[in-house]
């Protein structure tokens, strides 16, 4: 029984790595509103695109990130019963920044796995500088 709750600590571990992330992303949708445009470029740097449209600015940032993880079982084809997956996956945030005279108004983000799923820890990651001390 130790031996399996050791091989799902890391597990565990990711998953509240996860939340965080997950966590500072909802937060900085609140968090991030008034926060001007020289504040925005210290903690994300220069969006990817800027779309105008009368006095407001839509700016747009995008992170993609790739993970490789190992997992193992229990039964496998090995001779000691165990066997052992190795797999890559990717992860995007494109995160949209609503300004109006030169301050944040809104902020939404769209994050997915490769699989389709939503996600918003690759948000979290993108926006964690902003967030310090917030």
């Amino acid at each position: 029984m130790m031996h399996r709750t050791l091989l799902l600590l890391p597990l565990v571990l990711l998953g509240a790595c996860a939340s965080h992330l997950e966590g500072t992303a909802e937060r900085a949708r609140t968090a991030l509103v008034g926060l001007d445009e020289a504040g925005l470029k210290r903690c994300l740097g220069e969006p990817v695109a800027i779309h105008k449209e009368g006095g407001n600015d839509l700016w747009l940032y995008f992170r993609e990130t790739s993970r490789s993880a190992t997992a193992i079982s229990d039964t496998g084809y090995t001779p000691t019963n165990r066997g052992s997956v190795s797999y890559d996956y990717y992860r995007y945030c494109e995160a949209a920044f609503f300004m109006k005279n030169g301050r944040v108004q809104a902020v939404d983000f769209t994050g997915r796995t490769s699989t389709g799923r939503q996600t918003l820890e690759p948000c979290g990651a993108l926006v964690e500088r902003c967030m310090a001390g917030k």
